[in-house]
């Protein structure tokens, strides 16, 4: 019921933390329960309400139980050097005097650090909830791209991904972005992927603010792992009714400024468990010539990026899932399993790649630490030597 990870997290605070208190059994057992129910929180909350990770649970519940959740995370990821340390008062090198090296390990097993240690995993569990629920700020990138017609100099798009909207990032909160981003003036504006969690019927009113997003040339949207956790054959027509555009390994060639430009996007490997297409580029550029039209390529995925720059024509690849690695501590699980990509540029062939950090968040696992969440301004320059990212 639990899964692995909660069981691996429960497991290890236990045993690392609670086990070496000098407190009676059933407080120990106090104890347990309370890591067992927070570790175990999106298995419990998805028995209980449904959608993946309890996205159907009210607000109120959502929040008190993320905090709980994280406080468990946390404790897990601080247990890890405590017990390094706690390893290490037992080698000769580097405690000469055996008494201090028996000082320190009585220390790490103490009540009195164990509730210092839960105290600030709960204090960073917080901070790391608050700065995951926040409607982001904008952040300016530019990017020089070979090539890039000398029309198109300038372009503005506004990115944003990972939205997630539910219960979690409401209606006031998806009516705050909209505004944040209108305010903007984009030409484009452009969504990699996962902007909803729960079924379409579910979703009314959080997505509804999305059909006020404004620019120039329109809204164009691709499709991410949760589209299809969310039933996508639901979300395509009500993202069409919203306005969006989207991109389902197609193409749309628009008029910017007089220029064409090429806008594609594929769709998740995920939609393999419910035997639709899969990511497919060719298909997605099926008409494009090789010395067409430049081509900005929506794909949820950036571990997608070095077969998409074999393919010579896309320049600017966007992309989310990662949502910049969540905290320290995860986020070098999270870059090994998305080709070791985590946020930022990164130059593939001859294409360049964002990979964005996320707007919203999954709320099965709300938390960021020193990894704030953005609405992207990305103006896009032309470079007549070489492509690269400008300096942020």
């Amino acid at each position: 019921m639990f899964g692995n990870f909660a069981l691996a997290i429960t497991a290890y605070v236990y045993l690392s933390l609670v086990h070496p208190l000098r407190i009676a059994l059933r407080g120990k057992l106090l104890l347990l329960a309370f890591l067992l129910l927070s570790a175990g929180r999106l298995a419990i909350l998805r028995r209980a309400f449904g959608g993946l990770g309890g996205v159907e649970a009210p607000w109120l519940l959502l929040i008190v139980t993320s905090l709980f959740q994280g406080t468990a995370v946390l404790l897990f990821l601080l247990c890890i050097p405590k017990d390094l340390l706690r390893l290490a008062a037992l080698a000769p090198a580097l405690f000469r005097k055996k008494e201090a090296g028996r000082r320190l390990r009585s220390f790490l097993s103490s009540g009195a650090f164990a509730m210092g240690l839960a105290a600030g995993a709960l204090a960073l569990s917080g901070l790391a909830l608050y700065q995951a629920a926040k409607v982001p700020e904008t952040r300016e990138r530019v990017v020089y791209l070979r090539g890039w017609p000398a029309a198109l100099d300038g372009l503005r798009i506004a990115v944003v991904s990972d939205l997630h909207l539910c219960r979690f990032f409401g209606r006031a909160w998806a009516e705050a972005l909209v505004e944040r981003v209108n305010s903007l003036k984009p030409e484009l504006i452009l969504i990699p992927g996962d902007l909803v969690d729960g079924e379409a019927s579910l979703r009314g009113p959080e997505t509804e603010p999305l059909s006020r997003l404004e620019s120039a040339y329109g809204t164009f949207v691709s499709v991410g792992n949760h589209e299809y956790i969310s039933v996508v054959w639901d979300w395509l027509p009500a993202f069409r009714r919203l306005g969006l555009r989207t991109l389902y390994n197609s193409h749309e060639a628009v008029a910017v400024r007089g220029t064409e430009l090429v806008l594609a996007g594929v769709t998740d490997p995920a939609s393999d468990r419910w035997g639709l297409p899969g990511p497919d580029l060719q298909r997605a550029l099926r008409g494009v010539p090789r010395d067409g039209p430049p081509v900005i390529l929506l794909d949820h995925r950036p571990g997608h990026a070095p077969a998409n720059a074999g393919d010579g024509r896309v320049r600017l690849q966007l992309s989310g899932h990662t949502h910049g690695g969540l905290i320290p501590g995860l986020a070098f699980f999270v870059a090994r399993a998305n080709g070791g990509y985590l946020k930022g540029w990164h130059e593939v062939g001859p294409l360049m790649m964002y990979v964005h950090p996320g707007s919203g968040l999954w709320s099965g696992l709300p938390m960021r630490l020193m990894n704030p969440s953005e609405i992207t301004l990305m103006t896009v320059r032309s470079s007549p030597a070489r492509a690269e990212a400008g300096r942020d």
